[in-house]
């Protein structure tokens, strides 16, 4: 058998013939310039047969190249080593869909776990929604916007708005009520 020495920087360009036989003769540059090459590729391929698990992908193919680097150290025989790292993933993520992982019951949590931007229609739908409610925002007074949205979405305490408001943490509240009430009677009109 003949042995290639490669510089350090020629893995990247050489073989993959070439970067078996490094890596059978104990070179680990050659399986790192195996990985490289192929790892983006085959977290894709892995993600497109798991159904687009990223995370189980990642880990099919991790577990792919240790099975691969055993296997290319304990066996002489020629390969394609393109189609044999892919066969070795398609049969790790069929391993993974085979068998029964889940630890959580995914009925309860079904509602906030559903994208309905993945519906075009809900997706419009919701965007409609947005619309009118950005519209009846606009509509409010100032200061009654300005307090519900520190309150709704900022967070703010009571004590907070009135301080920013200059008004008591009462008129804070106040003004949030009326905020609240004045959507509630755009909503029913629409």
């Amino acid at each position: 058998m003949t042995t290639i020495v490669l510089h350090p920087a020629a893995h990247a360009t050489a073989t993959d013939e070439q970067l078996v036989e490094l890596v059978r003769a104990g070179g680990d540059r050659a399986f790192d310039a195996i990985h490289d090459r192929y790892r983006a590729r085959l977290v894709a391929y892995a993600r497109q047969v798991l159904g687009g698990a990223h995370h189980d992908a990642e880990e099919v193919v991790q577990d792919a190249f240790v099975r691969a680097l055993s296997a290319l150290r304990a066996d002489e025989r020629d390969m394609a080593l393109r189609a044999w790292l892919y066969a070795i993933v398609r049969n790790r993520a069929l391993d993974v869909l085979r068998r029964p992982t889940r630890t959580t019951d995914l009925a309860p949590h079904i509602a906030a776990l559903h994208d309905a931007s993945a519906d075009p229609y809900e997706r419009m739908l919701r965007r409609e929604e947005l619309d009118a409610l950005v519209g009846d925002l606009k509509e409010l007074p100032s200061r009654q916007r300005t307090a519900l949205l520190m309150h709704e979405l900022g967070g703010s305490s009571h004590e907070s708005i009135a301080r920013t408001l200059r008004v008591s943490a009462g008129g804070s509240k106040a003004l949030v009520s009326r905020a609240r009430a004045g959507l509630a009677k755009a909503r029913a009109a629409a």
